[in-house]
Parts: structure tokens; sequence; C-alpha cells
């Protein structure tokens, strides 16, 4: 007997060997083009979804397959993706940060931040989003993550934080098929004077009150993670979770501004796993990566040796 897993594989590889992707083999067989979309393989509460006999009739015969090919197909490859463990998907994050060139180090001239503190290290979240594949590797690796620490059937909703939590709010609403819903940092002064944008309702359909997990690109210490929350809570939401991209680790502030607020935080990678991979695979000077250990382990005493 076949396995959820092994049905979907075999429509995928029947989809790639006809040189179509799932949604292109789906339209060619008549089908909803979405169909076959990785969003719709689980139901909004996690429960694995099948593919109808009907749909698998109509693929088979638009390209002529038997179902002793489709077995075939199948069959436990090695070829067969393995599912990233969360070192895995720390690393090869910090990895695609670093080719994308969304994080960079410079301990000749540091950076100058936001608060006016300098430090050799740089993190752009928004730059990711112009890169296709990596983006996609990414917000696969942040679904996955949702899934596995939280559970889809404790989300109601997805919020992006504005602006930079916004696109990958997006993302990941399509890939766990949830509506999405976004957060100013202030209501606007105009029409509906909103600062939630989207639909919230009231109640979830046990009647009770809208989980919703907070999205953003990035986190440093937290603080600015407060507006987002509260602004949901005071309009009826239960906030329990906030997912972002990239998590500084670094300050202890962010750990007891999370508790304090009663949020686990939920990350792809942080600097630490960016500086394991720099020093890996050999991408800065030995002189470069020790000037930003120095910094990641007392960033205030690293700044003070500079002046």
């Amino acid at each position: 007997m076949f396995t959820h897993a092994q049905i979907w594989r075999g429509i995928d590889r029947l989809a790639s060997s006809q040189g179509y992707s799932p949604s292109g083999l789906a339209k060619m067989a008549g089908l909803d083009p979405t169909s076959f979309n990785k969003s719709k393989r689980h139901s909004p509460d996690d429960k694995p979804r099948w593919p109808s006999t009907e749909s698998l009739s109509k693929v088979l015969n638009v390209t002529g397959a038997t179902m002793s090919d489709f077995i075939a197909l199948i069959g436990d490859n090695d070829d067969e993706q393995v599912r990233p463990t969360a070192n895995d998907i720390a690393a090869q994050a910090a990895d695609i940060l670093i080719s994308t060139e969304s994080v960079l180090f410079n301990a000749q001239k540091p950076f100058t931040y936001k608060s006016g503190r300098k430090g050799p290290v740089y993190i752009d979240c928004r730059r990711l989003i112009s890169f296709v594949e990596e983006r996609k590797t990414l917000m696969d690796f942040g679904a996955q993550k949702i899934r596995d620490e939280i559970g889809l059937k404790n989300i109601d909703s997805v919020a992006g934080g504005e602006t930079a939590g916004i696109p990958y709010g997006a993302f990941l609403a399509e890939r766990l098929n949830k509506p999405m819903i976004y957060v100013r940092k202030k209501a606007k002064g105009y029409g509906r004077m909103a600062q939630i944008e989207g639909l919230l309702p009231e109640e979830n359909k046990k009647c009770k009150k809208p989980r919703v997990i907070l999205v953003e690109d990035l986190q440093t210490d937290g603080g600015s993670k407060k507006i987002f929350i509260n602004a949901l809570r005071d309009a009826g939401a239960e906030v329990k979770h906030a997912f972002v991209v990239f998590h500084y680790g670094i300050f202890a502030e962010s750990e007891k501004n999370m508790k304090n607020l009663g949020i686990t935080l939920h990350a792809l990678t942080t600097w630490w796993d960016v500086l394991a991979v720099a020093k890996d695979k050999g991408y800065f000077d030995a002189k470069t990566l020790k000037s930003v250990e120095s910094f990641l382990k007392n960033p205030l005493q690293w700044q003070e040796t500079q002046a």
C-alpha cells in the first residue's frame, strides 16, 4: 500500500517527466490548476489530502502513462528528498543569506546601525525577496518549522508586520493555506482608521479568539514586536507565536522581551549559524571572522575597542 507522500511524489515526478510543473500537469489534464499545489496536500488542520482516482486517471490518460509507469515513479529511490532537520535548515538558510549578500561582514569599515552603534555585520532580509529560488527554499523551510513547532490546527491567520514582514507573511500564508492580515505600526489617519488590514474574525470556528502568528523579517532584541502584538490582541486575537527569517541571537533582551510578551519565537537562522557556515566554507578571511566572533560575543565591548 502506498503512502500519502509516495502518491504525491509520483505525481510530481510524472509532471517533471513531461516537462511540466504539478500545476501545469493539472491544467493539461483539464483539472483546476491548483489541484496539485503543495499547499493543498494537507487540510488547514494538517490532515493529509489525497488526489482522487478520477484526477489520477486523467493525468495518466493525458500523458499516455500506464499505472505501471506511475508505480515505477513512486518507488523509494535514492533521490527522494530527506526532510531537513532544524540544524540543516539553520545552516542552509545561513548559506543563502551569505550567497545572496543579504548578510555582510566588514571588520575594517564597520556598519553604522539605526541606533547609532557600529558593528562588523549587517543583515538585509528585504533583499531576499528578489531571489526567487532562494526565497522559495527559505519559505518552504519556514512552513515546515511552523507545521512542526506550532501545528496548523493552532493557527487561524498569518499576520505580517509593516513593512518587511508583509511579503514573508504572504509567502507563508500561501504555503500554509491560511488567511493573511497585516499590521501597521500605527493606525492610518484616514478611511477606516485601521491598524490591521484584511479580515480578522471576532472568533474562529471553535467560537474562540482567532489564533494569529506574527511574521516579520528579523528580530534583534524583540522590542518592536510589542506594537504589533498589542494591536492584534487589542483587536481580539490570541497571539502566542512569532516567526522571523533571521534572529540575531546575541542579545539577552530578546529572550526576556519574548517571555514578557508571552511569545514563542521561531526563526530559521541566527548570526551564530551564519558565522559557523562562513568559517566552514571559508567565505571570509581569518581576521574578519575573528572580529565578527568577538562582536557577537560582546557587541558593546567590541565597539569600545574600535573607538
